[in-house]
């Protein structure tokens, strides 16, 4: 049995802070909780990584993990001994105040002074920063080892990877002393609360913003559960506010939004596209987007990681790197699509490639694209900005890439702004919900790889080799899913000429 037994841990303080029931719901009905996610897991990942690599800025301390965090006992008499003996810096001191609990990912002694540092992944300081440092705080003061100074050591976004990682140069530590301390009486306050609700009985916490904010809440779908699974009032496009003034009258569901209810032109066409099965087709609009494009056409897609550590010299934290493309090329009307792809060796993001993925990239891009023809892309600011990226670093062949950016045509514009609306499109204009509103025989849902976020992971997995699986079945699966976001292109440019011809035929 622990010697310091605990109501409040950090993470504890953390979700009673969002919601009082999220707390209860973590103390008593862990069964509602869903499993953690592969894309969770990367983030935990990455967290444990940028929490060593933050460690060398500070080097030399000593590290008082628990040897299992349902204890920490010893830690926390760990902590009290290397203090008072003078230790300089400890990894993970744990605190420990009236059933109160926390750890610090890094206390440091320097010039006479106490340095409480909190490590986050982010690149700036943010608000729910600040209430997790002001915990951290309080905890520290109680404790009668009050901190000089509070940092949080962050990402910095202008640090630019150049050989291996300079840890030093890859954060920043940014003084909250000042906020932290203002936040104390909200802390006392806080804990003397979440305290006293730690009975079996579940806070009446309506649903409203805090579900959301800071973090998507791991119980959402039960509190939630009496909401619609499809066109309910929190689908309604750009709502502003609108969902919640709906829910508050007792509306759940789109059908039943009141005609006098003030919606946008897009709002509108969303929501009596579910009261009447209407469908929405600006052919002058169609027409006008069909008259900027010219053959050959190019369909084209890249697919990026964007890790927190940057893996390639010359990038920057969070930068989106291509590692995969794919391409439909049509040469003219009536022709079939000719399909290209590029996918890298995740050997070449390390030190045992033998060459520049980037480089072998552009090289393709080169053989790939012809100077005449328009680039047609979904998002195309996404594809332009990884383009100019590659511009900087390849002056050499930056006119070529310069010149592909000049010639692209934005296909979301059309479902963006509402030309062409089908009720199957659940108010989105994303194409996972376009493509299988309109080809529903084509649905990411088959794919085992079905989302940009998940290529991403599982590229990034292979590059730092703790992929499990079959590679080279893998790589058939990131090809895959790559070429249907152009072939969904390809289809959907199809689409709209059957509108457009479907038009002129009527006239």
């Amino acid at each position: 049995m622990s010697r310091y037994p605990h109501k409040i841990s950090k993470s504890r303080f953390v979700s009673g802070a969002q919601c009082q029931k999220k707390l209860y719901f973590d103390l008593f009905r862990k069964d509602l909780k869903p499993p953690v996610t592969p894309q969770q897991q990367a983030l935990f990942n990455t967290g444990h990584e940028i929490g060593h690599l933050a460690q060398q800025v500070f080097p030399g301390g000593i590290d008082l993990s628990p040897e299992t965090y349902y204890d920490f006992s010893d830690a926390i008499d760990q902590t009290r001994e290397a203090i008072n003996k003078g230790q300089t810096t400890i990894y993970e001191a744990a605190f420990y105040h009236d059933e109160v609990l926390a750890a610090l990912d890094i206390l440091h002694h320097q010039d006479g002074e106490r340095w409480a540092i909190e490590v986050k992944s982010s690149t700036a300081v943010k608000d729910y920063h600040l209430k997790d440092a002001a915990l951290q705080y309080w905890l520290m003061a109680q404790s009668g080892f009050t901190p000089d100074k509070f940092f949080l050591m962050h990402i910095n976004n202008a640090y630019v990877k150049q050989g291996a990682i300079d840890p030093k140069a890859l954060f920043t530590l940014s003084d909250i002393t000042a906020e932290v301390k203002e936040k104390q009486a909200w802390v006392a306050e806080q804990t003397a609360i979440l305290k006293s609700l730690q009975v079996n009985t579940e806070p009446d916490i309506p649903i409203g913003k805090h579900c959301d904010s800071p973090f998507d809440c791991d119980y959402k779908q039960h509190c939630w559960k009496h909401i619609p699974s499809q066109n309910s009032v929190f689908d309604l496009k750009n709502a502003r506010g609108k969902d919640w003034d709906l829910y508050e009258q007792g509306i759940l569901h789109l059908a039943n939004v009141p005609y006098n209810f003030k919606l946008s032109v897009i709002q509108q066409m969303q929501v009596e596209g579910v009261k009447f099965g209407s469908n929405f087709v600006r052919k002058d609009k169609i027409n006008e987007f069909l008259e900027t494009i010219s053959y050959p056409i190019y369909f084209f897609d890249f697919e990026t990681i964007n890790s927190a550590i940057p893996i390639l010299d010359g990038t920057k934290p969070f930068q989106q790197v291509p590692f995969q493309y794919s391409l439909h090329r049509v040469n003219a009307l009536g022709e079939p699509a000719e399909h290209t792809a590029f996918l890298a060796n995740p050997l070449d993001f390390t030190e045992k490639g033998g060459a520049d993925p980037l480089q072998s990239l552009v090289n393709q891009l080169k053989t790939d694209f012809q100077q005449e023809g328009i680039i047609l892309a979904y998002n195309a600011t996404f594809e332009i900005t990884v383009l100019k990226a590659l511009a900087t670093a390849y002056p050499k062949d930056a006119d070529f890439i310069h010149h592909l950016t000049e010639r692209f045509v934005d296909l979301m514009d059309v479902f963006k702004e509402g030309w062409y609306y089908t009720p199957a499109m659940q108010g989105s204009y994303s194409i996972k919900y376009v493509l299988p509103a309109l080809f529903p025989e084509l649905s990411y849902d088959n794919l085992a790889i079905g989302n940009g976020t998940d290529a991403s992971n599982t590229f990034l997995s292979m590059i730092l080799g703790s992929f499990s699986g079959n590679e080279t079945l893998t790589r058939k699966q990131l090809l895959q899913y790559c070429e249907q976001d152009t072939y969904a292109m390809v289809l959907l440019h199809q689409e709209l000429l059957r509108v457009s011809y479907q038009a002129d035929t009527d006239e």
